[in-house]
C-alpha cells in the first residue's frame, strides 16, 4: 500500500469517499421511494377501482328507480328492460368490487350491499312483471323508499371506506417520502462536514508544507547548508524537499 502515501492518492481517496457517501444516500433514497411507491400503488389502485365500482352501483340503482317511474307511466316492458340492464351493470360492479378488496371491513360491506340490493331488485322486478294497477303499485312506495335508501347507504359506506383509506395512504406516502429523503439529507450534511474536514486536510498536508518549502527556498543562503521545511509526511512534497537538498549538494 505504498502508493497510498502519495499526495495524489490521498486526495483521490478523499474525494472518492465523498462520492461514495453521496452515491450511497442516493441509492438508499431511490430504493426507499421505489418500495414505498410499489406498495402504495397497489392499495390506491384497489381503492380507486372500488370507488369507481360504487359509483357504477349508484348509477344502476338510479336506473332501477327510473324503471319504477316508467312502470308507473304504464310502459311495463320498457321498465322491465331497464331493470334487466341495470341489474347486469350492478352485478358486474359488485364482482369488480369483490375482486379489489383491500380493506378490513370491505368484504362485509359488499355483502351488505348484495343483501340490500336483493330486496330492492326483488320488489322492482315484481312491480315490472306484475299486472297490478298504479294504485296497487303505490302501495310499495314506503318499502321502495326504504330499500332504495338502505341500498344507497350501503354503497356510500363502501365508497367512503375506500376514500378514507386513499386519504390515509396519501398521508402515509407523504410521511414515507420525507423519511426516504432523510438518507440524502444526512448524506448532504455529512458531505458538507467532510468537505470542511477535507479542506483542513488539504491545508495541513498540502498547502502548509508547500508554503513552508517556499519560505525555506526563498530565504535560503549557501552558509545555511540544507533546507529544512519541517515536512513530516512521506509524499511528493517531502520528496521535493529532498531533491532540492540533493541539488544543493550537487551544486556545491
Amino acid at each position: 500500500m505504498r502508493w497510498v502515501k502519495s499526495l495524489q492518492a490521498k486526495i483521490f481517496l478523499s474525494f472518492l469517499l465523498l462520492i461514495l457517501m453521496l452515491a450511497s444516500a442516493g441509492v438508499m433514497s431511490i430504493l426507499e421511494l421505489k418500495k414505498m411507491g410499489s406498495s402504495v400503488d397497489v392499495v390506491l389502485k384497489n381503492n380507486y377501482q372500488s370507488i369507481e365500482a360504487a359509483k357504477i352501483m349508484l348509477d344502476a340503482v338510479g336506473e332501477i328507480e327510473s324503471s319504477i317511474m316508467i312502470c308507473l307511466l304504464g310502459n311495463r316492458q320498457k321498465g322491465e328492460e331497464t331493470i334487466l340492464t341495470a341489474d347486469s351493470i350492478m352485478t358486474c360492479a359488485l364482482q369488480k368490487a369483490s375482486s379489489n378488496i383491500s380493506e378490513t371491513d370491505e368484504e362485509q360491506q359488499i355483502t351488505k350491499i348484495e343483501k340490500e340490493y336483493l330486496k330492492l331488485h326483488t320488489i322492482a322486478t315484481d312491480i315490472a312483471l306484475s299486472k297490478k294497477g298504479i294504485d296497487e303499485i303505490l302501495m310499495y312506495e314506503e318499502s321502495l323508499k326504504k330499500y332504495f335508501s338502505d341500498t344507497r347507504d350501503a354503497i356510500n359506506k363502501l365508497m367512503l371506506l375506500n376514500q378514507d383509506q386513499m386519504y390515509k395512504q396519501a398521508t402515509v406516502a407523504k410521511e414515507n417520502s420525507q423519511r426516504a429523503m432523510m438518507p440524502a439529507i444526512i448524506s448532504v450534511i455529512a458531505a458538507v462536514i467532510f468537505a470542511i474536514l477535507l479542506n483542513i486536510f488539504i491545508s495541513i498536508y498540502f498547502i502548509r508544507p508547500i508554503n513552508q518549502l517556499i519560505k525555506e527556498v526563498k530565504y535560503y543562503y549557501s552558509e545555511k547548508g540544507e533546507i529544512n521545511a519541517k515536512i513530516n509526511t512521506t509524499d511528493e512534497i517531502k520528496t521535493l524537499e529532498q531533491e532540492i537538498n540533493q541539488l544543493i549538494r550537487r551544486s556545491k
